[in-house]
């Protein structure tokens, strides 16, 4: 299911903040989970797929990160 624009970030944010707790279970468990689990193979999938994802989201937001806090900024000193 897809995130409304006006919230997609703060919606994944709590997602992506679950998932690297997960992440964290795979390492503290050499790669399986609490309960001794290995991720089946959709979920192995998805696992490589937010790798090349984070990656690409990583690359791309460091490059838009200046523009956007310079905009966020001059919106809301609008208000003041």
């Amino acid at each position: 299911m897809s995130n409304m624009s006006y919230c997609r970030f703060e919606n994944t944010a709590s997602d992506l903040q679950d998932c690297l707790d997960a992440v964290e279970e795979l390492i503290n468990y050499n790669g399986k989970n609490s309960y001794g689990e290995v991720l089946n193979e959709s979920e192995k999938e998805a696992f490589d797929e937010m790798i090349e994802l984070t990656g690409q989201f990583n690359n791309l937001a460091t490059r838009v990160a200046g523009l956007v806090d310079r905009e966020f900024e001059k919106y809301h000193s609008e208000f003041e």
